[in-house]
């Protein structure tokens, strides 16, 4: 009678060893594939904060119904908001637009007793300030993330919204009065509402903003910074977004 041999010790062994080996190998596909993956996914997020960025801006720039002049004092985008001056260049570059406010819907619904008027007319303007504020000057309750590597190399875009105190801006829904042109630039005083737009913007040798008052062109230049596994990574990664955007509505 003859009896099955099973597999000797060496044989198992080597089994053993070749499945961890494959193992590993396994493992380690699943984990370039996900750090792939997951890198992949940080530039497509900051991507698209480019692209939010240079909409926004855009979309306010075409809306515009003037540029204040370089030069102009006006708050410095923190918390104190301390007036400064407003220049294009330098450690804190600024652009101040003045905004149309627009009635909508139901502020002409509200106007109803008056047939002439209908959704789109202006009724009121903000002078919105952008400015470029050093990181380590913002409140930490803004900023997305902890990090003195950021804050070295970061800086916070701010929006300030400011009026003209004799002419409030109206509140949503509300029947305002038809104010086809903005007042004088000195006429906004009053500040309104502060928002921080991203906390990881780049300012870089050239200007941040830049007009050409005879074009009534103004040129964007934008790039984000990020901390991606502790190193600071930029987007786009060797140059700024440059984006000219024609002021259309500034007389």
């Amino acid at each position: 009678m003859s009896r099955e041999q099973g597999f000797t010790l060496i044989e198992l062994l080597v089994g053993m060893t070749i499945l961890a080996i494959l193992m590993v190998a396994i493992f380690s596909f699943q984990q370039n594939t996900s750090d792939f993956a997951g890198s992949q996914n940080g530039v497509a997020q900051r991507l698209q904060t480019i692209n939010d960025l240079s909409g926004y801006l855009g979309d306010q720039l075409r809306a515009a119904g003037g540029v204040a002049p370089a030069g102009t004092s006006l708050p410095d985008g923190t918390a104190a908001g301390t007036l400064a001056s407003c220049d294009r260049t330098g450690t804190s570059p600024c652009l101040a637009l003045l905004i149309p406010v627009v009635e909508d819907e139901r502020g002409a619904t509200a106007c109803a007793s008056t047939p002439a008027t209908e959704p789109g007319r202006i009724v009121g303007w903000t002078l919105n300030v952008y400015r470029y504020v050093p990181r380590t000057t913002l409140e930490a309750s803004l900023k997305t993330v902890a990090s003195t590597s950021l804050d070295g190399a970061a800086y916070g875009l701010v929006e300030i919204r400011m009026q003209n105190p004799s002419k409030p801006v109206i509140a949503a829904g509300s029947c305002g009065t038809s104010q086809p042109l903005p007042d004088p630039i000195s006429a906004y005083t009053a500040v309104i509402g502060r928002n921080l737009i991203t906390d990881g913007a780049v300012v870089g040798t050239d200007p941040a903003f830049a007009y050409d008052d005879a074009k009534k062109l103004v040129t964007l230049r934008l790039r984000t910074v990020d901390l991606v596994k502790n190193k600071l990574t930029y987007t786009p990664s060797d140059r700024f977004y440059t984006l000219n955007v024609n002021t259309r509505n500034v007389k």
